[in-house]
């Protein structure tokens, strides 16, 4: 089994646990569970957009702090004449999101470290049918922030912007544009 495999079975696991009940987790600001599409811009693998999701969960130790871990996938492709390129981006991330409390809106900031593993295949069809593919894992880093907006008693709809830095050989750096809901239980 891979070590990206392992670490989504880990991050899955984790997310898993927050839905658990605890005494110490029914405390201020309880567990909040987050998904939805996001767009990851980055120009210098391939041109235009990558289309993705992302999924997370955060426990809420105050009103105003959430300790967060979040999985996220993207993919790109582009056809450069007689070569087809696939590039797919997972990360796993945590680290602290914090919230300005508003009348009704609530916006927030947060900083992410973690791993990715970046995955680019390269197909040629003509004059012969070769594919040449590379897979690495670096450190990353993001940062950014949104605005939660409540849709109803527990449910948010939650739109964000980031900015991302992936750590190899040659710095690779990007934005994303997320939009998804957030639900949460306790506190």
């Amino acid at each position: 089994m891979s070590a990206v495999v392992r670490t989504v079975i880990v991050a899955c696991c984790v997310a898993f646990s927050f839905t658990l009940p605890a005494n110490g987790w029914a405390q201020p600001g309880g567990i909040e569970l987050a998904g939805g599409y996001s767009f990851l811009g980055e120009s210098e693998l391939v041109d235009d957009y990558g289309l993705g999701w992302f999924a997370g969960g955060g426990w809420r130790p105050a009103g105003w702090l959430s300790l967060v871990a979040e999985i996220s996938r993207h993919r790109w492709a582009q056809d450069v004449g007689f070569i087809d390129v696939e590039v797919t981006l997972r990360t796993l991330l945590a680290g602290p999101r914090v919230r300005f409390r508003g009348s009704r809106i609530t916006p927030f900031a947060h900083l992410f470290a973690g791993a990715s593993r970046l995955d680019v295949a390269a197909r040629m069809v003509v004059p012969v049918d070769a594919t040449v593919a590379d897979t690495s894992t670096h450190g990353t880093l993001q940062v950014g922030g949104g605005l939660d907006v409540p849709i109803g008693a527990r449910l948010s709809l939650r739109v964000g912007v980031d900015y991302w830095r992936l750590f190899k050989d040659l710095t690779l750096d990007g934005s994303r544009f997320s939009t998804g809901v957030v639900y949460r239980f306790g506190g």
